[in-house]
């Protein structure tokens, strides 16, 4: 406990799923925490925070708006007096969504720019509206929740990896070109989570199919993605920056085939054939 006592932690995109499991944590291990969303389910995660013990405000803005950023941002040092961490977790992933970020040939022009204008610009905003503060006290962290699609090639949920590739970019880039002034950027690099929107619509079989090729025995929760955040808001990744993180069950670092030559051995073992 106390690992970011005395951090003040601004995260965006909270109010529910892998936001609110962050900003819990955080505040959990001593951090003053403003809990940004573009609803106001914010408050509810603040007042959870709050009634736990812990230190947090609620903020709710569009972060592809850059006068809603200016505010979120002034909010936060009116209420704190600074920003040690920039937790860029706002995304496009609610069902409605989704489902429909389709294949490229159906794509709709208007989801893909609002995908882009809150996955890629809001966090570009964000940055830099806080960079500037983080400069003048001496440094900082920059945490960018990415995703495993960002590396795949997928039937669907184009315009979303599409926007995690940039947002990763984007991170690397402020590593790059603000590591000298004490700010750090690292990518939460997750995969398939299942919280309370994603378990009540995944269906048995997709959810077998996705833990065929984990390596753990299980698929990961917001809590795990937290406990890896707290890592990079923490003094202990001082010397961690402009690197991937991966929460992810091991999904992205095997062969696509693995799971198939798994099963392929353990039947071959049970039939009492040598798994060469």
């Amino acid at each position: 406990m106390n690992r970011l006592e005395g951090k003040v932690i601004l995260i965006n995109g909270a109010g529910s799923g892998i936001g609110a499991a962050c900003a819990a944590e955080y505040a959990r291990q001593g951090a003053k925490v403003i809990v940004g969303s573009q609803s106001r389910s914010s408050e509810k995660v603040a007042a959870g925070i709050v009634a736990a013990g812990g230190e947090a405000k609620p903020f709710s803005a569009d972060i592809a708006d850059e006068q809603q950023v200016r505010a979120m941002v002034q909010f936060t040092l009116d209420s704190y007096g600074r920003i040690d961490v920039l937790h860029n977790n706002a995304a496009m992933t609610g069902p409605d969504i989704m489902t429909r970020d389709i294949d490229v040939m159906h794509m709709d022009g208007d989801l893909w720019d609002r995908t882009m204008a809150v996955n890629v610009k809001g966090p570009m905003l964000c940055a830099k509206h806080v960079i500037p503060h983080m400069i003048g006290q001496g440094g900082g962290s920059v945490i960018t929740t990415g995703s495993t699609k960002a590396l795949q090639g997928d039937i669907a949920q184009t315009a979303y990896g599409a926007s995690k590739v940039a947002v990763h970019n984007l991170t690397y880039n402020i590593a790059a070109q603000y590591g000298k002034f004490g700010i750090r950027a690292n990518v939460l690099m997750v995969g398939l989570i299942v919280s309370g929107a994603t378990e009540d619509n995944m269906p048995p079989p997709v959810r077998d199919v996705m833990l065929r090729h984990m390596l753990t025995p299980f698929i990961g929760t917001p809590e795990d993605c937290a406990k890896a955040a707290v890592f990079l808001a923490s003094d202990e990744s001082r010397y961690t920056t402009g690197q991937n993180l991966h929460v992810d069950g091991g999904y992205a670092s095997h062969a696509p085939s693995l799971a198939d030559f798994r099963e392929m051995m353990a039947a071959m073992q049970a039939a009492g054939q040598p798994a060469a």
